[in-house]
C-alpha cells in the first residue's frame, strides 16, 4: 500500500481525513502525484472519496498533472459508486475545461452527470458546465438547454443551482456565483 493511501484511510464519510495533508505534499513533491492518482482507483471507497478530494484541489493549482488521465477522469466521474468521487471529478472537470483541445469530451460527460442521483454531483457538475459555456461560448445555448431541464429538480439546491446558473449564462456580464469558481487558471482564462 502506498503512503498517500494509508493516509486517505480510515475513519467515516464524515471526514476528509488527510486529504489536505496530501494536497500540501503533492504540491511541494509532484513526482509522487503518480500514488494519488492510484488512490483514485482503491477498492475502498473512503479512501476514493478523500482521493478525488485532493486531486479536485490540485487541480486548482496545477491542472497539468491531470490532462494524460482526463479520459479516466471522465469514466471515473461517471461510474464510481460514491458520490463524494462523482461530485468531486465534476469540479475536477471544470478546472480542466481550460484545455480547449479537451472541451467536447469533458461538456459530454458532464452533461451525462446531469442525470446523476445526488444534488452534489448535479449541483458542482452545473457550476463546471457554466464555466464552459463561458469559456467557449459556442456551447452555451446547448448547455443553457441541458441546465433548463432542472429547473423542476426535487432538490431545492439543484434548483437554486439553475436558477443562478441561468442568469449567469443569460447576462453575459453577470460575475459567477461566489465559490463556483475555484481555480486560478479558469479565472485567468475567462478574464483573458
Amino acid at each position: 500500500m502506498n503512503q498517500i493511501i494509508e493516509w486517505l484511510s480510515g475513519g467515516d464519510r464524515r471526514s476528509d481525513g488527510d486529504s489536505d495533508k496530501v494536497v500540501s505534499l503533492i504540491l511541494e513533491t509532484p513526482e509522487i502525484f503518480d500514488d494519488l492518482y492510484e488512490a483514485l482507483f482503491y477498492s475502498d471507497g473512503i479512501v476514493r472519496g478523500r482521493a478525488a478530494d485532493a486531486s479536485e484541489k490540485i487541480g486548482r493549482a496545477k491542472p497539468e498533472f491531470f490532462v494524460e488521465h482526463i479520459p479516466e477522469i471522465i469514466r471515473k466521474a461517471k461510474e464510481d459508486e460514491n458520490f463524494e468521487v462523482r461530485f468531486h471529478l465534476a469540479m475536477l472537470l471544470g478546472h480542466l475545461a481550460i484545455y480547449e483541445n479537451h472541451a467536447d469530451e469533458i461538456t459530454q460527460a458532464l452533461k451525462e452527470l446531469l442525470n446523476d442521483a445526488t444534488a452534489f454531483v448535479k449541483s458542482w457538475t452545473i457550476a463546471s458546465l457554466c464555466i464552459i459555456a463561458r469559456l467557449y461560448p459556442d456551447k452555451k445555448e446547448h448547455i443553457i438547454t441541458k441546465i433548463s431541464a432542472l429547473e423542476r429538480d426535487k432538490s431545492i439546491a439543484v434548483r437554486t443551482r439553475v436558477r443562478k446558473g441561468l442568469e449567469m449564462l443569460l447576462n453575459e456580464h453577470a460575475p459567477f456565483p461566489p465559490g463556483w469558481i475555484k481555480s486560478d487558471h479558469v479565472r485567468l482564462k475567462l478574464e483573458s
